[in-house]
């Protein structure tokens, strides 16, 4: 299914030809429908966009992913470098 939605279909744009997805084409027609006023059409817009924006929230990483061990070690290689190269601050 992934495979056909990101299959290239040629898309008029702003009076432009452009190449993009079927998936981007559907959105696009989704979003002109409810931007129009079609009830049906601004039901699944916000749909997608409640689940795209739950998808892309739990695709983030951490704010902090390395572990204290980890930042250790980078601090450590920082004050080596801070010694060998003149151009970082020196705290």
């Amino acid at each position: 299914m992934m495979e056909a939605a990101r299959a290239p279909v040629t898309a008029t744009i702003n009076g432009k030809i452009r190449k993009i997805t079927k998936l981007e084409a559907t959105a696009m027609q989704l979003a002109t429908k409810a931007a129009a006023g079609d009830r049906a059409a601004m039901g699944e817009f916000l749909d997608w966009m409640d689940e795209y924006e739950a998808r892309a929230a739990a695709a983030r990483p951490a704010e902090f992913p390395l572990s204290e061990m980890d930042l250790e070690v980078l601090r450590a290689v920082y004050e080596r470098m801070k010694k060998s190269d003149p151009e970082l601050p020196k705290e």
